[in-house]
C-alpha cells in the first residue's frame, strides 16, 4: 500500500507547473518547477494583468488628479495615450523587477547553501509575482469603481492613515503577505534553504518593502504640503 502512495506522489510531482495550480496547491507546483521550471506561460499572464492593472490606473482618484493637473499646467493629455504608455511602461518595469529580484533570490539561496539555478529563482518569481499580480489588479479595479485609493486589501485601507504610517500600514496587505509566505516555502521547496533561513529572508524583505513605503508615504505627503 505504502509502494501504491509513493509511486502517486512521484506521478504528481512530474509535469510542468501550473500557474492557476498555483493558486490551490502551490506546494505540489513547487515540487514540479525544480525538475521543470517554467517562464514563458506565467511571464506572458503576469504581463497581461500589469498591463490591465496600469490602464485601470488612469481611472483611480490619484490617476485622475493627475491628468487633472497637468492640464492645469497646459499639458495637452490623451487619456488612451496615457494608458497606452502606462502599460508600456508597467511592463518594462516588471520584467527589470523580476529578473533583479529572482537574481536575488538566487544569490540568497546559494548564500543559504541551497542548490538552485536562476532559472527555478526566475520562475519561482513568477508564480508568486502572479498572486501580487492578481491583488494590485483586485485593488485597482475596486479604486476605479468606488473612486477610492488603491488599498483596500491592505491595512491602510481600514486605518486610512496618511505620510509615513500610511506607507508602513499599505505594505501589510493581504495578496503581499501571502506572496512572502510563498517565497518561504518556494525556498524550502525549490532551493532546500533551511525553514529557518526562508522564514529570516521574508521578515527582512517585508522590513525593507516596509520602510520603503513608510518613506514613500512622508515623501509624497511632504510634496503635498509644499504644493507640488
Amino acid at each position: 500500500m505504502s509502494t501504491e502512495v509513493n509511486v502517486s506522489s512521484e506521478v504528481q510531482e512530474k509535469g510542468k507547473p501550473s500557474i492557476f495550480g498555483f493558486i490551490t496547491s502551490p506546494v505540489v507546483q513547487f515540487e514540479k518547477m525544480k525538475s521543470s521550471p517554467v517562464i514563458w506561460g506565467p511571464l506572458f499572464l503576469i504581463l497581461i494583468l500589469t498591463a490591465a492593472t496600469t490602464i485601470l490606473a488612469v481611472y483611480i482618484p490619484q490617476g485622475q488628479e493627475a491628468l487633472q493637473q497637468q492640464k492645469e499646467a497646459g499639458i495637452e493629455v490623451n487619456s488612451t495615450y496615457s494608458m497606452i504608455g502606462g502599460a508600456i511602461g508597467g511592463v518594462i518595469a516588471v520584467v527589470a523587477t523580476l529578473a533583479f529580484t529572482s537574481l536575488i533570490l538566487f544569490l540568497i539561496a546559494k548564500l543559504g547553501t541551497g542548490k538552485t539555478t536562476y532559472r527555478q529563482m526566475f520562475s519561482l518569481n513568477l508564480f508568486v509575482t502572479f498572486i501580487t499580480a492578481i491583488g494590485q489588479l483586485i485593488n485597482t479595479g475596486v479604486a476605479a469603481l468606488a473612486h477610492t485609493s488603491a488599498n483596500v486589501t491592505s491595512l491602510n485601507g481600514m486605518v486610512g492613515a496618511k505620510g509615513a504610517m500610511g506607507g508602513v500600514f499599505t505594505s501589510i496587505e493581504i495578496f503581499s503577505i501571502w506572496g512572502l509566505i510563498l517565497t518561504a516555502v518556494g525556498l524550502q521547496k525549490v532551493a532546500n534553504v533551511s525553514k529557518a533561513a526562508s522564514i529570516i529572508t521574508v521578515i527582512i524583505l517585508f522590513i525593507l518593502g516596509a520602510a520603503i513605503s513608510g518613506v514613500g508615504g512622508a515623501a509624497s505627503e511632504a510634496l503635498k504640503g509644499a504644493g507640488l
